[in-house]
């Protein structure tokens, strides 16, 4: 003997100024986009070397505890230096 459940999905209504509130929060944040725009800059080549360098050195103190950790550091480091 088995037993099979079978669930009805149930209609959920939507609470009244869900619409305009999303409107607003769109608007709010199209106006908020401009000031936000503004974007990191790639690191230089010098700094990648560096950062590439001491995550080697990071790597290497779990080396005799965690090798498999201390290979996935050496392989970010390697595609964080090749990205130059």
């Amino acid at each position: 003997m088995s037993t099979t459940t079978v669930l009805s999905p149930v209609k959920l209504a939507i609470p009244r100024f869900t619409r305009s509130v999303l409107v607003g929060a769109n608007w709010l944040l199209s106006k908020l986009q401009p000031a936000s725009g503004a974007r990191a800059s790639e690191p230089k080549p010098a700094d990648r070397i560096k950062e590439a360098a001491a995550l080697r050195e990071y790597a290497m103190r779990y080396a005799k505890h965690d090798p498999r950790f201390a290979e996935d550091l050496l392989a970010a480091a390697d595609l964080h230096e090749r990205a130059l």
